[in-house]
């Protein structure tokens, strides 16, 4: 049960780094497209939080808090320095390149895979102290948090552009 529990999480998280590409292409994403990453990542890190032998909920609560506030202040850069874009009539969001939400879901993947790997393929015990389980909330707080603030900011800050899913921004 365990091994299908990690592999489920390092296909999750793998697909959850694969659907911040629109971020790195600076292509215009819908809703689902930004929301997706968010949510495989609060999957991924509820399996590894519950496959994790050591249940510290107090170091896990303040892992989720530190995320949320680090997510939070990394979605007002992005919705204030950034150049966003947003197409109301189609739904669309479109940002300049960014790398932290794509290193977010990369490191998430990290930890999926080592999880994976030391306990399912090498056979190593966990020490117990939910380390793993507790940095992957830290990241899929991170990347809901910052969804959340930059989608608020484009509300108010997005210059409003004509664009089509999966278009690029024009670079002039």
């Amino acid at each position: 049960m365990l091994f299908t529990l990690h592999l489920a999480a390092v296909g999750l998280a793998a697909l959850a780094l694969w659907l911040t590409r629109h971020e790195l292409a600076e292509t215009a994403a819908t809703r689902l497209d930004w929301a997706l990453p968010a949510a495989l990542a609060v999957v991924v890190a509820a399996i590894l939080l519950g496959v994790s032998p050591g249940k510290r909920i107090a170091f896990w609560v303040v892992t989720v808090g530190t995320g949320l506030a680090l997510g939070g202040v990394a979605g007002l850069l992005l919705g204030t320095l950034h150049h966003l874009e947003r197409d109301t009539g189609h739904d669309l969001l479109r940002i300049r390149r960014t790398w932290d939400g794509a290193a977010a879901a990369g490191l998430l993947l990290l930890l999926a895979s080592t999880r994976f790997v030391t306990t399912d393929l090498l056979g190593r015990h966990s020490a117990g102290f939910g380390v793993l389980g507790a940095l992957a909330a830290l990241l899929a707080a991170y990347l809901s948090a910052r969804l959340v603030t930059v989608k608020v900011a484009a509300r108010w800050r997005a210059a409003y552009a004509n664009m089509a899913r999966g278009e690029k921004r024009n670079p002039n």
